[in-house]
Formats: structure tokens, C-alpha cells, sequence
């Protein structure tokens, strides 16, 4: 019964295409004051005439792992009505959580039906059981 259910489970997580690494994401942001920046990139942004220039790999010093932070694909550079650059990472969560959330829900669901009913079930049946033992006088 375990296997089956965990079976289950990572079948809808598969389904689902949740990757638990970016669950709740929070961006990474070159900060000039603490990360040192190996690679610039340049894109373009509608409403600019020329290409904007950022960091696009860098080094925090802050992170004891030392692995280098690279600018997330998904995130857009855009330009805001002041005139200055921001980068636009989407939304935060990804809400194929609650899809998820709601999977598990709905497998306990089944389970506690499934278990009433053979609970219910098997007591039918000690009790006829019951009524064809007792002796007659």
C-alpha cells in the first residue's frame, strides 16, 4: 500500500511538472557593493535606442559556497516611466503548488472513503457471521 501511494504521488508530482527548487523563488540581484561581476551582457529594451549593459554572471562574496550567481533567463529588463532600468522576475510562487496541494487532498480524500467503506464493509460481514453462529435453544 505504501509503494502504491507514493506511486501515486510522485506520478502527480511528475504530471504536474513541479520543480521544488523554484517553489517559492526569490531573485538573485547583483548588488555592486558585494558581488564582483565576470560577465557583462548587453539587451535590448523596447523604448531604448541603445542596448542596456548589465552583470550578467557574478561572484558573491557573502555566499561561503562560492559558486557564481547568473542572471535568471526568465527575468525581463524593462524600463520604467522615470526613465530607469528594472528587471522583471515574474511571479514569485509557482501555483502548480496548489495543484499539488490539492492532488494530496484529493489522494486522502479517496483513502479515508475507501477506508470507511471496507471498515463498514467487513463489520456487515462479522455481524452476519455473528447472527449464523449463535445457537438456537
Amino acid at each position: 500500500m505504501m509503494v502504491v501511494c507514493n506511486a501515486v504521488f510522485l506520478f502527480g508530482i511528475w504530471v504536474t511538472g513541479l520543480n521544488f527548487e523554484r517553489l517559492v523563488r526569490t531573485p538573485d540581484i547583483y548588488d555592486s557593493r558585494q558581488d564582483i561581476c565576470l560577465r557583462l551582457a548587453y539587451q535590448h529594451v523596447p523604448g531604448s535606442e541603445n542596448p542596456v549593459q548589465f552583470c550578467s554572471e557574478w561572484l558573491n562574496l557573502a555566499d561561503p559556497t562560492g559558486k557564481t550567481h547568473t542572471f535568471q533567463k526568465d527575468a525581463q529588463l524593462k524600463q520604467g516611466a522615470d526613465g530607469t532600468f528594472y528587471f522583471d522576475y515574474g511571479p514569485f510562487v509557482d501555483y502548480r503548488l496548489f495543484a499539488v496541494g490539492a492532488f494530496v487532498v484529493g489522494i486522502i480524500v479517496c483513502g479515508i472513503r475507501v477506508t470507511r467503506h471496507v471498515v463498514t464493509r467487513y463489520r456487515m460481514r462479522l455481524e452476519a457471521a455473528a447472527r449464523h453462529s449463535v445457537p438456537t435453544h
